[in-house]
């Protein structure tokens, strides 16, 4: 699917088979609202949803979106079963609720601002469930992050909706406004999923995480004489510092004004993005 500017739309499409796009969810401006749109506007209209891709490590500006699929889900007890269908999808057997969980990978500093789950449903009794928690640096307690308040059956991030059975579907989360941004040393972060019914009626393909990378908000401090809190470029040569991409021109200068040869460049790109090769 392509990716446009804007905010992400939902596809309602046949992930495995089925040849005909069913409809199209659009996130609403409050968090964890969807509104279904009819086949026949979704076939004209474009596809919009996240494009799946390798968590990145750099860059600031595009959204990247980390994908844990079923079958890196493991069971969260040894008494809950699960089986799948296909080569995608899973879905637990002889319980119900968040049973399934994954560990989220995400690069430090990155910021969440989306969950999306991809799910299968055609029962107008039961649901597919998903929840991102942010733990704490000793596994001792996580927090849930709640985005679709009105699911049926759990307050979780996002779910596909009792009385909903599209079939292969999927529902979007906003979670911009929850102001997470991640970090690998105090925190953890998984993502937790589940069904409702034990047929196969229910069940999940993938979670996609949406996040953008941001620098360092900027310090109280100046560690050069000549780039001084109030200096408009202090925040990323704070950044820069602080990496140890660079320590300066010397006597505790930084000469933000000064030429930059192309060694120096080489020098500054290798050591920020960690450059290596065979």
């Amino acid at each position: 699917m392509s990716r446009f500017p804007g905010r992400p739309s939902i596809v309602v499409a046949s992930f495995l088979a089925a040849p005909l796009l069913v409809g199209r969810l659009t996130a609403q401006d409050a968090p964890g609202e969807i509104r279904i749109v009819p086949a026949s506007a979704a076939a004209t209209s474009p596809a919009t949803g996240p494009a799946p891709r390798t968590p990145r490590t750099w860059g600031t500006t595009q959204i990247n979106y980390a994908s844990v699929g079923a079958q890196e889900m493991v069971s969260r007890s040894d008494a809950t079963h699960y089986d799948g269908t296909g080569q995608l999808f899973r879905y637990q057997t002889n319980a119900t609720g968040l049973g399934l969980q994954a560990t989220l990978h995400l690069p430090g500093g990155a910021r969440i601002l989306s969950l999306q789950l991809d799910y299968y449903d055609t029962s107008l009794t039961g649901e597919v469930l998903a929840e991102l928690d942010v733990c704490s640096y000793d596994g001792s307690s996580c927090v849930p992050q709640l985005g679709f308040l009105a699911c049926s059956d759990a307050l979780v991030t996002a779910c596909s909706g009792n009385v909903n059975a599209p079939g292969w579907s999927n529902a979007y989360a906003d979670l911009s406004g929850a102001n997470l941004v991640v970090n690998n040393y105090l925190s953890g972060y998984r993502i937790l999923a589940g069904n409702t019914t034990n047929d196969g009626g229910t069940a999940i393909w993938r979670v996609l995480v949406g996040y953008v990378l941001e620098v360092s908000p900027d310090p109280p401090t100046a560690s050069f004489n000549d780039v001084p809190t109030s200096h408009p470029f202090h925040q990323y040569v704070e950044a820069l510092f602080a990496s140890q991409v660079t320590a300066g021109c010397g006597g505790n200068d930084y000469c933000p004004d000064s030429p930059l040869t192309r060694g120096q460049m080489a020098v500054f790109l290798s050591k920020a993005l960690g450059l290596q090769w065979p």
